[in-house]
């Protein structure tokens, strides 16, 4: 049994979120859904794995009605069409999809429309990562750590993400994250290793303070988070992000697309709101609900927006915009403005868990 107010009490106080008791409609689909994350003898089983994107759609109260003939007619698909899809609207990486001009017309429809989008952005490899920092942090048990967690975590990001495959044989000559009590002192001392051999990478105080952790790691009696685990395997499923949202947003119905994990997920929870059942969630084929398959649009724009900020330093970034045509500014700015939306009408609309690296390249895009 999962009472979902021990999840979204603390997520309310941690982030100071309001208006998250009001009642919308959310409907769902998601993009770079890589189900799983391990180490095998030869890397990792997904070379290089994009974020992943949940998001979709939310409306105020009922979503309005939509036919799929409105969306056929809107964005000129074929007679043959029986669902809408990105590919579709267009193709590419996320400046050519701005270029495209059935996806200019998509976002200027959205925008009309008065919908607010929604999103949770997950980056896989940091994910698996942070728990080094947060046992460090937890079994140290010092609050100055605490109040620089967010920084330490990007800065160990930032020294082992530009090799995924070197980085995935480290990990995978030590099963993490069951690291272990044996190996534990083995482990960073090869992170100060490549630190030291990497101290061009950083701004002096980032690299002082990711040092300084490390050494106090070596002391440590413990790594809670990296012992006793499942060996090699980073991420066993997406279904605490859909499972967070649900909580967080527990007044409100979601409409989510057909995903068997998930739905297996979700089912062998028992969800609670105290002491009542909490079934505020179903599970419906994207061909009978059309504002489902606005949601793999918009999921599927956004997973290439999020490649983009990955993948491009801040320089590359600004240079792309300065180089935008008409039709892709025009295209940026509306995309722009339904976040601006739909952040103002509910900051909890929209959720990070990347990098404060990808983050500032995200806000250089946002604040263009």
């Amino acid at each position: 049994m999962v009472d979902v107010n021990a999840l979204r009490n603390p997520a309310i106080a941690l982030g100071g979120l309001t208006g998250l008791d009001r009642v919308f409609t959310f409907h769902y689909d998601e993009t770079n859904n890589i189900r799983r994350l391990h180490l095998t003898p030869n890397g990792l089983n997904v070379r290089a794995p994009q974020c992943f994107v949940l998001g979709g759609i939310a409306h105020a109260g009922l979503a309005p009605a939509l036919d799929f003939e409105d969306l056929r007619a809107a964005f000129h698909l074929q007679r043959s069409s029986v669902e809408l899809k990105l590919k579709q609207l267009g193709k590419g990486d996320f400046l050519a999809l701005l270029n495209a001009p059935k996806v200019g017309t998509f976002l200027n429809w959205l925008n009309n429309s008065n919908a607010f989008i929604h999103f949770q952005v997950l980056d896989p490899m940091y994910w698996s990562l942070v728990d080094v920092i947060d046992s460090i942090i937890t079994e140290h048990g010092s609050n100055e750590l605490i109040g620089i967690a967010p920084l330490l975590k990007n800065d160990l990001y930032w020294l082992l993400r530009n090799d995924p495959a070197e980085t995935a044989e480290i990990l995978g000559r030590y099963t993490y994250p069951d690291v272990g009590r044996d190996r534990r002192a083995e482990f960073i001392v090869e992170l100060q290793v490549i630190l030291d051999a990497r101290q061009n990478l950083f701004p002096e105080f980032n690299f002082q303070m990711l040092k300084g952790l490390l050494k106090i790691a070596a002391r440590l009696e413990s790594l809670p988070y990296l012992e006793d685990e499942r060996p090699n395997v980073l991420i066993d499923g997406f279904g605490s992000f859909y499972l967070h949202r649900l909580a967080l947003f527990k007044h409100s119905n979601h409409i989510l697309d057909i995903e068997p994990s998930i739905q297996d997920f979700l089912a062998g929870l028992e969800l609670k709101d105290d002491d009542a059942s909490l079934s505020n969630f179903s599970f419906v084929d994207s061909r009978s609900a059309p504002w489902v398959q606005v949601s793999d649009v918009l999921a599927g724009l956004l997973g290439k927006l999020f490649i983009f900020a990955s993948n491009n330093d801040l320089d590359e970034i600004f240079v792309s915009l300065s180089r935008l045509n008409s039709h892709q500014r025009a295209a940026l700015d509306t995309l722009i403005g339904l976040v601006d939306r739909s952040t103002e009408e509910c900051p909890a609309f929209v959720q990070y868990v990347n990098s404060l690296e990808d983050q500032s390249r995200l806000a250089a895009i946002f604040n263009s």
